[in-house]
């Protein structure tokens, strides 16, 4: 019987694969241009109609042959384990080595003991929460794609030391998108399992594209913390196959987070916060994600905004149910809320663009991660619009930030200033991304005031508040004084005329508007998408939240019409551009804006933003609290055997 909708699933595994292998055959760059702009046009539409389809009710499909994909994707997993193995013989890597081994046995051990006697109800799930995904992955991860075109270009001219291999670095964005929409779309953990260990394999050979020492060491520190993940999942699978060996009622997703007996699934449920954790870059592994920053901008925006990390947290939120009221989730809960404030205190000590876009990630991510383990509907909801806003304002401010690096020639904060006048749009669309993440009416703020509904609520909740009212006036920091410098100039000669390419300038375009659309139909998406998927998976769901959060609809809709005149008069103003004299209270000024300083001679005036890198840097906070979220993780374990209930 033909089903349209296993169709544009199919499409949606298959069309980044041929992408892939002939992108990775045909290396001329007018072919390259034609793959990615068709298959991006496919994939949209694909996910477009994927996503309408959702949402007349959940997409059940059954596959007579699932046995038989099942052994492809077994093969799948042993390739990529053995490459992992190979590549760390080659570079001499001792602890990825030892963990790919370690990987390796366990597939094996899974599929020869276990695998036979497995059933699968339905091999692919597509419900409102899953739509959403679909969404992300193939809107904003396919314009990632057409950034990269013209970027590519530039960035081997900048680099000229890297040698070419675009051919192999387009091939390997286009298998990531494959990988994603298989964990997305995918029912059972055997089957997300394989196309989880993709991306980790995927991750490894994008964030060492360059191959300099450098892009190596960061390289395998991603590839073997996500095997302590993807170890952390197969375990998870393997126990959960001990408590029902035909794995019907516990390796569908559809199944599990009905399970009747919560209690038994605490090993399990410890476990997959690992493989979470790892995959998000929450402390103590969030060090793989800071050192992915080496990689071209492209890299950096996929993993941040629509897969690898987006990945960890999708399941934790989909496994939330099973977190709720129990001690892993509220352990799970508090490692998230720590990644939050120290990672959003680790921000104000970076001047680089990048690793302020990566520590703020990592923040956000924490803050979904506690809604998670809180697990509660309104937590789970508020965890949704953070996923959704966090995907489209991030995305935005690294395509800017990699545009404005290669105009520039910085990605340094202390770089950026006047970059209304220098480079208006560029500078536009990064006021929109930085707004998007912390300022209301965005979405981000609305998301925020969720969670402390959420978190009211919840076990030692006044201390969840208590944490994020301060994590975010760390945000409020480090975002601001970023926001400030596209704003003020103090001297210096005029930008030299910027060229932005057309395969930039569309996706950064589009990525603004997105910001902005989402923000104005906030309340739409809840309605029409999270609504519906918090009452197929919490029988009795009252939607209170979207109550609380339209108390406030009107202010911010005045906020939001306030800061669209502000940015379109900064945006028009910015084609007629002055340079003035800075004021120094009276102190004397020349024609140039240097003030006469000690022993009558002139200095340029500057103005620098504070960072308290005694206080909040790296040196000083990781350690310690690599160490205590390490704690935490024992704490969740030893509840785990305990099988605490709360």
């Amino acid at each position: 019987m033909y089903q349209p909708e296993l169709v544009a699933i199919l499409v949606l595994l298959l069309v980044p694969l041929l992408a892939a292998v002939l992108l990775a055959v045909l290396n001329r760059d007018n072919l390259r241009t034609g793959i990615v702009g068709i298959a991006s046009a496919v994939i949209i539409a694909t996910s477009l109609y994927l996503a309408w389809s959702a949402l007349s009710g959940p997409v059940v499909i059954a596959l007579e042959y699932a046995k038989q994909i099942g052994v492809w994707l077994f093969i799948v997993e042993i390739a990529v384990a053995l490459a992992i193995i190979v590549l760390s013989l080659k570079y001499r890597r001792m602890l990825p080595l030892v963990l790919g081994a370690v990987q390796l046995l366990l597939i094996c051990i899974m599929e020869l003991f276990y695998a036979e006697s497995v059933s699968m109800s339905a091999a692919f799930v597509v419900n409102d929460f899953t739509a959403i995904m679909v969404l992300i992955i193939g809107i904003i991860g396919t314009l990632i794609c057409v950034y990269a075109l013209g970027y590519m270009k530039d960035y081997h001219h900048h680099q000229e030391s890297v040698p070419q291999r675009k051919a192999y670095f387009f091939a390997m964005l286009f298998v990531f998108l494959t990988a994603m929409f298989g964990i997305v779309l995918s029912n059972s953990l055997m089957w997300i399992l394989c196309f989880w260990e993709v991306t980790t394999l995927c991750s490894f050979l994008l964030i060492g594209y360059s191959k300099t020492p450098e892009a190596v060491t960061n390289s395998f520190r991603a590839v073997w913390m996500n095997l302590v993940g993807g170890i952390a999942f197969t375990l998870a699978i393997i126990s959960l196959l001990n408590i029902d060996p035909t794995g019907s009622s516990v390796l569908g997703i559809t199944d599990i987070i009905h399970y009747p007996d919560m209690a038994a699934l605490t090993i399990p449920a410890a476990l997959i916060a690992i493989a979470g954790l790892t995959k998000a870059a929450q402390m103590p592994f969030s060090s793989w994600l800071t050192g992915a920053m080496v990689a071209p901008t492209p890299v950096s925006a996929l993993l941040h905004s629509s897969t690898m990390v987006k990945a960890g947290v999708y399941l934790l939120v989909v496994f939330a149910p099973i977190f709720s009221q129990t001690a892993v989730g509220t352990a799970l809960a508090f490692i998230g809320l720590f990644t939050f404030v120290i990672t959003s205190a680790l921000a104000i000590s970076q001047s680089n663009a990048k690793k302020v876009l990566a520590y703020s990630t990592i923040a956000n991510l924490g803050l979904i991660t506690t809604c998670a383990g809180i697990g509660t509907p309104t937590a789970v909801l508020a965890a949704i619009l953070l996923i959704i806003f966090h995907a489209v304002a991030k995305a935005l401010l690294f395509l800017c930030v990699g545009a404005v690096e290669h105009r520039i020639d910085s990605r340094d904060i202390e770089d950026m200033d006047g970059l209304l006048v220098r480079l208006p749009l560029l500078a536009t669309m990064m006021v929109i991304g930085i707004c998007g993440m912390y300022l209301a009416p965005f979405g981000m703020l609305i998301s925020k005031w969720t969670a402390v509904v959420a978190f009211l609520s919840a076990p030692f909740g006044w201390a969840f508040v208590i944490m994020l009212a301060f994590g975010s006036a760390l945000t409020i920091f480090f975002w601001t004084k970023w926001l400030g410098k596209l704003f003020m100039r103090m001297s210096g000669p005029p930008a030299a005329a910027a060229v932005l390419h057309v395969s930039e300038k569309i996706p950064v375009v589009v990525m603004g508007a997105l910001t902005i659309v989402c923000c104005i139909g906030f309340i739409g998406i809840i309605h029409q998408f999270i609504d519906p998927y918090l009452t197929s998976i919490y029988p009795g769901y009252i939607d209170t939240a979207t109550v609380a959060v339209l108390d406030n609809v009107l202010m911010l809709g005045i906020m939001f019409v306030i800061l669209a005149v502000l940015i379109a008069a900064a945006h028009a103003g910015s084609k007629s551009g002055r340079t003035l004299a800075p004021y120094l209270c009276g102190r004397g000024v020349d024609e140039a804006g240097r003030f006469r300083g000690s022993l009558g001679v002139y200095k340029e005036a500057k103005s620098s933003n504070y960072y308290l890198s005694e206080y909040f840097g790296e040196d000083v906070l990781m350690k310690p609290a690599c160490i205590i979220s390490i704690l935490i993780i024992i704490v969740m374990f030893v509840l785990a055997f305990l099988g605490v209930m709360i």
